[in-house]
């Protein structure tokens, strides 16, 4: 008898640098020979070799008036690993390991690191250290990756974002489509989202935002926006859990500010209306989102896959499932199913896949199963 897998699609994303290779062989990590100058202001570009882990060692001289420090990794193809300490440069990446202060693993396009005299550590003057690469970098390709460093004021490409905010007048139904589909980051993974009224809020999965223990994640929710389909999606604010429903797996989230905390004075996201009918058998449907297999682990570019719909799910006299031959992998969790005529009509949320046969179907929960008084929160917003 042949069985069915069911997966989630949603990718999930590591912790700590250190933890990552707690079961790995150190001696596969080595730490590059030529230790670079980060002067402040001033942005170094790494290229590092395919192949083989390697972590660049910056040193960099933190002045006595220095009130907060900025460490901002950019324009990377892979996700990047930092490791901070102070004192003397590390002999080798398990002598790293040990004496590491802080390291971080990013799960996102640019990686800011922030201390200042409340963080842990603390900022405090003298020789400081960092190293950054990525433990799980593509064999094929080279890792490049640019590291900046600010004393008291962030660096502006750490600011730079797309902008959501665009007039709706003029954008095709596809690039409207395209604006409304975001992606979605947590410290423990990653996912899409739709964007369902100009005031910034966001339909998606549940369990796109839980942690380890499946309970789910309140703050600390990352959005990223694109307009360009053939450029990674920018991370440009924060957002909050406002609502859930475990049965359903959908949560509603807000965005709250942008990336320095500050909150959105005059929000006018572009933004996907709801479908205004159940979609039929054989309809068109059109699956949008950031799944891992259309980038480099976490940094993703948007993916547009196309089908029907192949059947439904109804309980007690409601549908609760589209069927779809759409592709849905891990990331596409939460994001954006739409119709023929460009309105949001399902959040693709799992696959079943035959063992044997590698066959597989999509799972979308279409926009009618949003619960009630969500959808008039919506339709309020949407005004």
């Amino acid at each position: 008898m042949r069985t069915l897998a069911l997966t989630m699609a949603a990718m999930l994303l590591g912790g700590s640098i250190v933890a990552a290779t707690q079961d790995a062989e150190v001696a596969q990590v080595k730490l590059a020979e030529a230790i670079l100058e980060l002067k402040a202001g001033t942005p170094a570009e790494v290229t590092l070799p395919a192949d083989t882990a390697i972590l660049q060692g910056f040193s960099f001289e933190v002045p006595r008036d220095a009130k907060s420090m900025f460490l901002v990794v950019s324009d990377a193809n892979a996700d990047i690993d930092m490791v901070l300490l102070r004192g003397s440069k590390a002999k080798d990446y398990e002598d790293l390991a040990d004496r590491a202060v802080l390291d971080r693993t990013t799960p996102r396009v640019n990686e800011t690191v922030m201390l200042d005299a409340t963080t842990e550590p603390p900022l405090k003057p003298g020789k400081w250290w960092v190293y950054a690469g990525s433990l799980v970098a593509e064999a094929e390709e080279e890792l490049t990756f640019t590291m900046t460093l600010t004393f008291d004021k962030p660096p502006e490409a750490a600011r730079a974002a797309v902008a959501p905010f665009r007039a709706m007048a003029g954008l095709a139904p596809m690039q409207r489509a395209l604006d409304a589909c975001v992606r979605l980051d947590t410290e423990f993974g990653t996912g899409s989202g739709t964007v369902v009224t100009p005031g910034g809020l966001i339909v998606t999965c549940l369990h796109v935002l839980t942690d380890d223990n499946d309970q789910p994640v309140s703050e600390g929710i990352y959005v990223s926006f694109t307009h360009s389909p053939r450029q990674v999606a920018r991370q440009s604010h924060l957002a909050k859990l406002v609502a859930s429903d475990k049965a359903l797996d959908l949560a509603m989230v807000q965005i709250v500010a942008d990336l320095d905390g500050k909150p959105i004075e005059k929000p006018n996201f572009t933004w996907l209306p709801l479908a205004r009918s159940e979609p039929e058998l054989d309809d068109d449907l059109r699956c949008i989102g950031y799944p891992a297999i259309g980038g480099a682990r976490s940094l993703c570019s948007i993916s547009l896959t196309r089908g029907v719909v192949s059947g439904f799910v109804e309980r007690k006299g409601r549908l609760q499932w589209l069927k779809s031959d759409c592709l849905i992998s891990a990331g596409n969790s939460g994001g954006t199913a739409v119709n023929a005529r460009w309105e949001f009509a399902g959040i693709p949320t799992e696959v079943l896949q035959d063992s044997e046969t590698m066959e597989s179907l999509g799972y979308i929960r279409p926009v009618s199963a949003i619960p009630a008084k969500w959808q008039e929160t919506i339709a309020a917003g949407a005004k």
